[in-house]
């Protein structure tokens, strides 16, 4: 299980991307997670293999595309689920287990996971347990 306490924070979208990033510091992160998803893919996307959310680990792995099995958001832990395949290309056993530190940006967290999810047809859980 890749694991680590984020520090950081950070939800973008534009017209053509969502990107959710959480990091264990802000200035020197050596453990983060970045999920791009775009809002379309073309033909050459999918010939490449590239039409679904990509995601990015610290720690110098080789990021991938598609792989996101499962998203669950409870209280102050997130844990996404990943393929095998997914797995083996990231260089990490099981999931990912990410605590949040803060809860500031949780609306928008929870909206960009949602909207990614629905995009890529990956299963969503939200809880309330640890919330304050």
């Amino acid at each position: 299980m890749y694991e680590f306490t984020a520090e950081v924070v950070s939800v973008e979208e534009d017209d053509y991307c969502v990107i959710v990033g959480l990091a264990d510091s802000s200035t020197d992160p050596s453990r983060y997670v970045i999920l791009q998803n775009a809002k379309s893919y073309d033909s050459q996307d999918r010939e490449l293999g590239m039409d679904h959310a990509h995601i990015e680990v610290g720690g110098g792995f080789e990021p991938c595309y598609g792989g996101l099995v499962g998203v669950f958001l409870q209280g102050m832990e997130l844990e996404l689920l990943l393929s095998d395949a997914a797995q083996r290309k990231l260089g990490i056993k099981g999931g990912i287990a990410v605590t949040l530190n803060t809860l500031d940006s949780r609306g928008a967290l929870e909206a960009a996971l949602g909207q990614i999810c629905a995009s890529e047809k990956i299963a969503f859980a939200l809880g309330t347990t640890g919330v304050g």
